[in-house]
């Protein structure tokens, strides 16, 4: 990684006197921190296209699913067996007076 070079770098000059070593602390310190949020940056990232990927794939399977149900008229056992793999019901709750029931299809 070029901030291991930068580093090491720094590191040759203080050994040849180039730079003192309160400077090189400091330098070194703040690279350091630099390496450590780019790597965890690179780590977020990271997940973000597996999430990314995963989503991808999950969406072309829904599709093959339902490219071998043309001319769907409705719901049958069958249907929703295989496209729907999980049913969240949440707790019923109050909004604007209204009793609302929020639920998830997975």
């Amino acid at each position: 990684m070029k901030l291991d070079i930068i580093i090491r770098k720094f590191y040759e000059d203080n050994v040849e006197g180039k730079i003192s070593d309160q400077r090189f602390m400091k330098l070194s310190g703040d690279y350091e921190t630099e390496q450590s949020t780019l790597e965890s940056r690179m780590a977020e990232f990271q997940q973000m296209i597996e999430s990314e990927q995963e989503t991808t794939l999950n969406a072309a399977s829904f599709m093959k699913l339902v490219k071998k149900y043309p001319d769907i008229k409705g719901l049958t056992h069958e249907l929703i067996r295989e496209l729907v793999e999980k049913v969240y019901v949440y707790q019923a709750e109050r909004i604007g007076g209204k009793k609302v029931q929020h639920i998830k299809i997975v």
